[in-house]
């Protein structure tokens, strides 16, 4: 459960990035562009790597009914509500 949780944590700092990620289509990013590049990276690609491969661990875990241990529940609402909006945006 150490890797999962590892996982999820991960996943939550690639979301953030995936929200920064969001602002720069919006917004002229004033830092530098090595910088943005990794955010967008991270954002738009890798976040929904870990979000698709924790949700489906998760979906597992809960198939088999075994109860995930040291993961807080609102930091598994919170990835799984980001990977239904970014599903939503990679289907659209």
């Amino acid at each position: 459960m150490a890797l999962l949780r590892m996982f999820y944590r991960a996943a939550f700092i690639c979301n953030l990035c995936f929200l920064l990620a969001i602002g720069f289509l919006w917004f002229k990013h004033p830092i530098e562009k090595e910088f943005a590049s990794l955010i967008i990276v991270m954002g738009f690609f890798l976040s929904v790597i870990l979000n698709v491969v924790i949700n489906g661990w998760m979906l597992v875990l809960f198939i088999t009914k075994k109860k995930p241990k040291g993961i807080p529940k609102p930091l598994i609402y919170l990835n799984g509500g980001f990977l239904a909006l970014q599903l939503i945006l990679l289907l659209r």
